[in-house]
């Protein structure tokens, strides 16, 4: 079911504030990274505005996890086509999933933090 209008989700559980940014990178053939973003335990939780891409390595960190662990998910889970996201700021830099692949990754790994990735998920 696609329900994802490239904004974020609004929620009255918690009061989440999503900000709009744009990152410089040479990675990008935009030039640069136009993305909604906002934290959960202290990492940036962060969605593409335009191709709905979202930073798996932010999500998987505030769950507690490695970078390492991000590699083994997406190993474990081949069918996942990843972007790595290298040079420019270093909280762009990363694992980058397609919108549902991330949404279907999180409906299994992230539930303590299902609350919090409202705005994301919906």
């Amino acid at each position: 079911m696609e329900t994802n209008t490239n904004t974020p989700y609004t929620t009255e559980l918690h009061l989440i504030t999503v900000a709009k940014n744009e990152y410089a990178t040479s990675l990008d053939e935009r030039g640069f990274k136009p993305v909604f973003e906002y934290e959960i335990n202290g990492q940036p939780i962060l969605w593409d505005r335009e191709t709905r891409d979202v930073f798996l390595t932010g999500i998987w960190k505030a769950l507690g996890y490695t970078k390492v662990d991000v590699i083994k998910t997406i190993q474990c889970n081949p069918n996942v086509k990843t972007k790595k996201l290298r040079g420019g700021l270093l909280k762009i830099q990363g694992t980058w999933v397609p919108y549902q692949d991330a949404r279907s990754l999180c409906l299994r790994a992230a539930w303590i933090i299902r609350h919090q990735l409202t705005p994301l998920f919906g």
